[in-house]
């Protein structure tokens, strides 16, 4: 593709003295060439090259070895003891502070502590008393859309669903969905470092009051039941509590929107695949699968504990690695055809939701709303394309679509 970059090395960067100068790419994930129309094929252009390569593209922590096969990223995700996940986000010390992102930010086995007070709360069981609700949001939105020749998908359904249903359970109001997006897209997506910490200090004040508000009150919303749980029969700390509220609000807020957009984007563009999805929704919730393998928009990072071999390079204690699940999910050592959305796909052990102990802890919930999203579409509104001209914009970090623009006959 000609208009993919070849990541060649930046001669002015800094280098480890260990790692190869063959290895060195420069490969800016926020937003360089190629990410803001074509992420995901922009980065299968690495399974072309080495196993492991070291990105110096993005300087928040200096340079990052990036994995590029499955293999790789899973023994590394799973291996919490070599590659720790303590500060991998940096959202406390953006604005000065050292509560770690919970359980992210944890290794077992603390993590697991915290963990067992989320997982009640987006279990099978939590997600299915929820179904009515997701499916009510879904069609009060697309009734809006009804009679109408297209819309912009993010603003009238990518984000005001997935998010409204979000709030709902943490105990939010509803009405403030474009005010909450606006702050995770500025810490997650800005490339301005004092507009990242501006938007971070406004979620954290917002999440302290809240906090401060529901202390001993017995509410079955996410946040009371944070603010007045126990964590191996004690009392959360108020860094515990704010760190476990940023994360949760954090991901509930930003992830499975982006990944809707990038989902109907996709249909936009594949009738034939839209048109079977229409005439046989059974195979909806494979298609679902399918899709996340396509569109695997998490970029976790780990540090490195001790002195290893791993990915086929020698890490030295200290250093980051960036863990691109995409580059897993498209691995085509492991996914025939990788680029290609295949239904009938089997095995498809896609990494959407990371791996490990840190696996996603809403991904009942997420795969719910992408289900209940894309059946509904598919029963309410005709066939919808993308519509002339600059139809829509991705964004890099935490990949995701900026505006879809659809239409319809």
């Amino acid at each position: 593709m000609s208009d993919v970059p070849d990541f060649a090395r930046d001669p002015n960067a800094p280098v480890p003295a260990h790692v190869p100068d063959e290895l060195v790419r420069d490969i800016n994930l926020l937003n360089g060439p190629g990410i803001a129309k074509r992420p995901f094929e922009t980065l299968t252009t690495l399974h072309e090259g080495p196993r492991t390569v070291y990105n110096t593209g993005e300087p928040m922590r200096g340079g990052y070895w990036m994995p590029t096969r499955a293999a790789d990223i899973r023994d590394i995700l799973q291996d919490p003891e070599t590659f720790s996940s303590r500060g991998m986000a940096g959202f406390s010390a953006l604005v000065g502070e050292t509560w770690p992102l919970i359980p992210a930010e944890l290794d077992p086995p603390v993590h697991s502590d915290f963990r067992t007070l989320l997982n009640p709360l987006f279990s099978p069981k939590a997600i299915a008393s929820l179904e009515p609700r997701v499916e009510q949001r879904a069609v009060e939105l697309i009734d809006k859309l009804v009679g109408q020749k297209g819309c912009e998908f993010m603003s009238a359904f990518g984000r005001a669903f997935p998010v409204s249903i979000f709030l709902e359970i943490m105990g939010l109001p509803i009405e403030n969905v474009e005010l909450f997006s606006g702050w995770m897209d500025d810490i997650l997506h800005s490339p301005d470092v004092d507009q990242r910490r501006a938007a971070m200090r406004e979620v954290i004040s917002y999440l302290r009051e809240v906090a401060k508000a529901r202390a001993d009150q017995s509410g079955g919303d996410v946040i009371s039941i944070v603010v007045n749980g126990k964590v191996q029969g004690r009392a959360l700390t108020d860094d515990e509590i704010i760190g476990t509220l940023t994360l949760v609000f954090g991901g509930g807020i930003d992830t499975v929107a982006n990944v809707l957009g990038f989902f109907f984007k996709h249909l936009a563009e594949d009738p034939e695949l839209q048109a079977r999805l229409r005439a046989d929704p059974s195979l909806i919730r494979s298609a679902v699968e399918e899709l996340l393998r396509r569109y695997s928009i998490v970029v976790p990072h780990r540090q490195v504990t001790r002195d290893v071999e791993a990915a086929g390079v020698q890490m030295k204690a200290g250093d980051w690695i960036e863990v691109v699940t995409s580059l897993a999910s498209l691995d085509p050592d492991e996914f025939a055809e990788p680029l290609a959305v295949r239904t009938e796909r089997s095995p498809n052990r896609h990494l959407a939701f990371s791996s490990g102990p840190h696996r996603c802890v809403g991904a009942h919930l997420a795969r719910r709303e992408l289900a209940v999203a894309m059946e509904r579409w598919l029963k309410h509104l005709p066939p919808f394309r993308l519509a002339p001209g600059e139809a829509y914009q991705c964004h890099g970090g935490l990949f995701g679509v900026d505006f879809l623009h659809l239409v319809w006959d």
